[in-house]
């Protein structure tokens, strides 16, 4: 039996407002009718209702106005079944951060393509709430349940086994933190898909007896090989066992695969494509499915509206007449025109500083500039390599963060002083802050080895000044043995070999300086910049280093010495001695780390140290 509904039964009352419109109009028309005291042959000639007629049909108008009420009303005549399923799936992605993924037996190692296939299976994840959990000593939430995927695709490239506070493979501390974020969110059911390269055999009993005591699944990902391969450390070298002998992690497939089947889980193994990971896409539940079949349907109906709409262009074309043409012309000229793209409507609801870490997130860094947050203004602005800039807005950050990278910025401009004394304001507010020792005792170094070349250079130039003085000294002995007459023109060419030997030494300092400055870290630019800018300061120091020399000379000869020597030292290229010592000096900058994953690491620092009385899980002891 065939049931005739409205779905927006509440648009009809439009009818009334049409009803009285047409009422009015049809009365105008009947009002102002003359044609009966005319003749009929004349009336249409002249009145104005004849050739209105001719514009719109008054009639024809009311009639499309109201079928598009009736249309947009939504009248429907039947129903129909559809099925309704709304996914409750979660799960948990527990990656294994030990020193193992450094294993190069998987180009460029197993940590790296891990982290590829991590990605990959988050893009199956279209439904339901996904979170991430790291482990090596210990296990940490990275991001708790969400349905957002990029929040795991932005942090899952940051894990590394550095970043980790604790050495180790504890998989139990892992599996243990999965099961309690699916708890505590609720969950009677779950996944957890946990990305290893292998396990202990006791890791495996105590995984096995903690899965048949919960109704979660575990599904393991093994990557690796069973050959295996050093493990290559970042700062170079290969891990070693404590007798000494290179580590050679193996990959055994067997426990795996057998923990995963007992666990009512999937179980795949590396390879180079994308088939691997599809046993992880999600599927229904076909079980609950079938319990709940009649649950899962309803009764929907069917719009015939739309339908309708398709009947009033026909009206439409006889209302507009001769612009029915324009509208067709326009209407297949829309293929033409140009793109138009929706605003971000997500930036409406967020502040400056939110919009800033957005662009800031999404590498737009001349966006994020405008964050009112200082810090994150600094952040930017070092991102675009404007390090004054970025040292100006860092200068009074109130947080070690922010003193950090106020340290970086200065750092890079060369004021070695300053940036020590930044690093040790970010270690009075944060004495665990590891990279601001680091670059701490970097920078310390650095300015220790350029004293000692300043040093060893002022002691040659001393030694050369007292070897040129003995030579005057001989000559002008000689030239007081000589006649009256020859005298004078003894001493005028001593005055000559003087003003030569004045000249030989200033071009001595000046390659003594050029040396000097290409070994200071000048962490502003890359090589070329850098003598560019100490090239700048060479007159400088030059009278710092003329001072304590014996005055041979007047004031004028040495500023026109320097000079000269400023202008050589400016055309004249770039030495092998000096390109290796900018080379050196690159090396040097490369060993200050820019590290994204800092915040990332301080939040599981201190999470360790809050747990570092209470924790009991056990697990391998191992420290790879």
């Amino acid at each position: 039996m065939m049931e005739f509904e409205f779905l927006r039964p509440l648009l009809l009352l439009l009818i009334i407002p049409w009803a009285i419109l047409t009422t009015v109009q049809v009365l105008n028309k009947s009002r102002n009718n003359k044609s009966g005291l005319i003749a009929p042959h004349l009336a249409h000639a002249m009145l104005t209702e004849g050739k209105a007629s001719k514009q719109a049909n008054p009639w024809l108008l009311a009639l499309f106005t109201l079928l598009c009420i009736i249309f947009i009303a939504g009248p429907s005549f039947e129903k129909q079944e559809v099925p309704v399923f709304k996914s409750k799936q979660a799960r948990v992605v527990v990656m294994d951060m030990s020193y193992s993924m450094f294993s190069t037996d998987i180009k460029p190692d197993r940590l790296t393509q891990a982290r590829f296939k991590a990605l990959d299976m988050v893009e199956l994840f279209k439904e339901g709430e996904t979170a991430l959990v790291a482990y090596a000593g210990d296990a940490f939430t990275v991001s708790p349940l969400t349905s957002d995927a990029s929040t795991l695709s932005n942090l899952i490239p940051s894990l590394s086994p550095e970043i980790m506070p604790s050495k180790g493979s504890n998989v139990y501390a892992g599996i243990d933190q999965a099961m309690q974020l699916l708890s505590q969110a609720g969950y009677i059911q779950g996944e957890i898909i946990l990305i290893t390269d292998g396990l202990d055999q006791s890791d495996v009993d105590e995984v096995r007896e903690a899965m048949q005591s919960s109704k979660f699944t575990l599904s393991i990902y093994a990557i690796g090989t069973a050959q295996g391969a050093p493990i290559a450390l970042p700062e170079g070298g290969f891990m070693k066992g404590r007798s000494g002998e290179i580590v050679i992690p193996r990959l055994n497939v067997a426990p795996l695969r057998n923990l995963a089947a007992i666990s009512g889980g999937q179980f795949s193994a590396y390879t180079p494509g994308a088939e691997d990971i599809q046993v992880f896409a999600p599927t229904a539940s076909t079980n609950e499915a079938d319990q709940n079949d009649e649950e899962n349907k309803i009764l929907w109906r069917i719009d015939a509206g739309k339908y309708g709409l398709i009947l009033l262009i026909p009206l439409a074309l006889l209302l507009l007449r001769k612009s029915a043409l324009v509208l067709c012309a326009m209407f297949f000229m829309l293929p033409l025109s140009q793109p138009v793209y929706a605003a971000d409507w997500q930036s409406w609801f967020k502040n400056t500083d939110q919009n800033a870490l957005s662009a800031y997130q999404s590498k737009e860094f001349e966006k994020a500039a405008s964050a009112d947050n200082t810090d994150l203004k600094g952040a930017a602005l070092y991102k675009q390599g404007q390090y004054e800039q970025a040292a100006a807005a860092l200068k009074n950050s109130p947080s070690a963060i922010g003193q950090y990278n106020y340290g970086n910025a200065l750092a890079q401009l060369g004021k070695l002083d300053e940036a020590i004394a930044a690093y040790e304001q970010a270690l009075k507010q944060n004495p665990d802050f590891d990279q601001a020792k680091e670059n701490k005792a970097l920078l310390e170094q650095m300015k220790q080895q350029q004293e000692q070349q300043q040093q060893n250079q002022s002691q040659d130039g001393e030694s050369d000044q007292e070897q040129q003085s003995g030579e005057q000294s001989d000559q002008q002995g000689q030239s007081n043995k000589s006649e009256q007459g020859q005298q004078d023109q003894q001493q005028g060419e001593s005055g000559e070999q003087s003003d030569q030997q004045q000249g030989e030494q200033s071009d001595q300092d000046a390659e003594q300086q050029n040396s000097g400055q290409q070994n200071k870290p000048d962490m502003q630019a890359d090589a070329q910049q850098q003598q560019d800018q100490t090239e700048q300061k060479d007159g400088e120091q030059s009278e710092q280093q003329a001072q304590p020399q014996p005055q041979q000379a007047t004031e004028n000869n040495e500023q026109q010495g320097q000079q000269q020597m400023m202008q050589s030292a400016q055309a004249k290229p770039m030495t092998p001695e000096e390109k290796e010592k900018a080379q050196q000096l690159n090396q040097l900058l490369r060993k200050v780390p820019d590290d994204p994953a800092i915040l990332l690491r301080n939040k599981m620092r201190l999470e360790a140290q809050k747990r570092a009385q209470q924790r009991r899980l056990g697990g391998s002891k191992q420290s790879w």
